[in-house]
């Protein structure tokens, strides 16, 4: 049946609604034609800046350029060669033109700070007559005298670093080092090393920027700075660039840009040199006269949604207040009280919904109830199947000393044994009940202690002190025994004196506390500690020894069936040793 247009439903409130939406289609056809100028501007602007790179690019390749040219001039020189291989002393006339012509390449420019000639028998020709080598600094061993060796005569560009060969002078450099060989290039005769100033590859960085705060840094293929403009920040590692996201650039024909915490980074490659030149730029600087413009917007979106937030504030309290109703009983859902809505004054679909809502709950609070008694029952058979596995080695050992009293002729030991060991089993099994008298308890304990004296012999003897009035109160059947296996395969086995184990029992108010106390190795608080916390969490029983297994199946059985507030505690015992309490209500029946 076809509804008629009106607010008995959902779906015709919120035509509505989206009616009166539409004036705010203006306000965003706004803010979309602004974002597209932006963004116009914003790729004006990068291809402005990608040129520039290009020419600053270009220009530190011509500088490089001309420094080797210069680096050339000097390896190639005859009366260079000449001097190097005779071995001339400072003394000679060549040595004196020799520094006279470095002088004069150093004077000619003021971009470079050094120009020396290293030879291989430790002579020094620098290009500064007052230039007094640091004694401590042995130049052979410096990277750009080594690099200059591995490269066979090519020129090598290092990055940048603090020369400190010079005495007195400790400055910030680049350096061109060119290996220099004989007439025949067969021998090499040493390496010359010009150190280029900081402030032209400075000025060549700083004169081709976008905007108030751009910049340009250069680094190496090796990912060492060359140049930027916080050099010693990013040095001390307190400032840093995204290089490993502005290398993905690098052979990408669509990503022209990196974009990151409002900078734009674009990079080129020098074919010179290897240095990768990389020009940041701040969104900020790309867009600056839009103030006004973004405040225009900004008043007008703010009037429409002044309007469109009056009629909708009136149109959709109608349809919100049922569904906060809907919402706060849906959270019951996270508290576990699965609440009910009842009847509801909404719309038609809502109204749907909540009835659909009471349904759902109705059926989770049955299946909720058939888990946990599922849950329940299958948690008592886990525990059942637990507590009915009979531990092989105390069998096979029982029947081994059974076999060797019988081969010595013990026949009473023997009668003993046998009949302990099969009262034993008879109260373990039960027939089939879960709770047993206290009675029964201390007669299966009893039975087990009889079969472990005998094969122990004089390693330990016990009592059993329970008050004669608990006899006949129930009790989950096997609780005594793995505690009683415990003290003695973890206390009294551990020691060397004779062993006692002494179980007490009597009523405590509504419950009855039962314990078995050892004198054996007992342990350290921590140990102590640990051990109570393990009772309450969740054990893989794969980690557990037999008698631990054993005795946090105790603690689970007691706390499954009569709850948290009951169960095992370990303690120190006095005068050393363990004492393990059992804590169960008086009047436990079977549930």
């Amino acid at each position: 049946m076809k509804k008629t247009l009106g607010f008995d439903t959902l779906e015709s409130r919120i035509y509505i609604i989206f009616t009166l939406m539409m004036f705010a289609a203006v306000f965003i056809m706004q803010l979309v034609s602004l974002r597209f100028t932006i963004n116009t501007v914003r790729n004006s602007t990068l291809e402005i800046n990608r040129i520039l790179l290009g020419q600053l690019k270009t220009q530190i390749d011509s500088y490089i350029t001309g420094m080797e040219q210069i680096s050339l001039a000097v390896q190639d020189d005859p009366e260079v060669i000449t001097y190097l291989e005779n071995r001339e002393d400072e003394s000679s006339p060549k040595y004196v033109s020799i520094q006279q012509r470095l002088g004069n390449y150093i004077r000619s420019r003021n971009d470079i700070s050094d120009i020396i000639i290293v030879g291989h028998d430790g002579s020094v020709i620098p290009g500064d007559p007052e230039t007094v080598l640091n004694q401590w600094v042995m130049v052979s061993e410096k990277s750009w005298f080594i690099d200059a060796l591995a490269a066979g005569g090519q020129t090598v560009v290092s990055s940048s670093y603090v020369q400190n060969i010079v005495e007195g002078r400790y400055s910030w450099v680049v350096s061109l080092s060119r290996e220099i060989f004989s007439p025949d290039g067969r021998e090499s005769l040493g390496v010359l090393l010009v150190d280029l100033k900081f402030n032209r590859i400075k000025d060549l960085c700083q004169s081709l920027v976008v905007g108030r705060k751009g910049y340009n840094f250069i680094i190496d293929s090796e990912r060492n700075y060359i140049f930027h403009p916080t050099q010693q920040l990013v040095y001390s590692n307190l400032r840093n660039e995204p290089v490993d996201s502005i290398y993905s650039l690098l052979g990408s024909t669509e990503e022209k840009f990196y974009h990151e915490d409002g900078k734009y980074f674009m990079i080129e490659t020098s074919s010179i040199t290897g240095w990768y030149i990389i020009s940041v730029t701040y969104e900020s600087d790309i867009v600056t006269d839009w103030r006004y413009v973004q405040i225009s917007y900004a008043l007008l979106g703010l009037i429409l949604f002044l309007i469109v937030g009056l009629a909708t504030n009136r149109i959709s309290s109608g349809i919100t207040k049922p569904v906060r109703k809907l919402q706060e009983i849906m959270k019951s859902v996270d508290t576990g009280e699965f609440k009910l809505v009842g009847p509801i004054k909404a719309t038609d679909e809502i109204s749907e919904l909540a009835r659909e809502y009471d349904t759902m709950v109705g059926h989770v609070r049955n299946l909720m109830n058939a888990n946990i008694r599922e849950q329940e029952w299958k948690r008592k058979s886990d525990l059942k199947a637990l507590q009915a596995q009979i531990n092989p080695h105390f069998l096979y050992n029982t029947l081994d000393s059974i076999i060797w009293m019988g081969e010595m002729g013990q026949n009473r030991e023997v009668v003993q044994m046998t009949s302990a060991l099969s009262k034993l089993f008879r109260i373990s099994i039960s027939k089939g009940r879960e709770f047993i008298t206290i009675n029964d308890e201390i007669a299966h304990v009893e039975s087990y202690l009889t079969i472990q004296e005998m094969r122990y012999k004089d390693k330990f003897k016990y009592s059993i002190e329970i008050n004669a009035d608990l006899y006949n109160r129930t009790i989950l059947k096997i609780t005594l025994q793995p505690l009683v296996e415990n003290a003695i395969y973890h206390g009294i086995k551990e020691v060397d004196h004779k062993g006692f184990i002494r179980i007490t029992g009597k009523e405590v108010g509504s419950n009855i506390k039962l314990e078995v106390i050892d004198n054996g190795k007992g342990m350290t608080n921590k140990e102590m500690e640990e051990l109570n916390s393990s009772l309450n969490a969740s054990t893989d029983s794969s980690g557990l020894s037999r008698q631990g297994m054993g005795v946090h199946n105790v603690h689970e059985r007691i706390q499954l069936y009569f709850g948290k507030d009951y169960g095992l505690s370990y303690f120190r015992a006095d005068g050393g040793g363990t004492r393990i309490t059992v804590l169960v209500p008086s009047k436990a029946l079977e549930v």
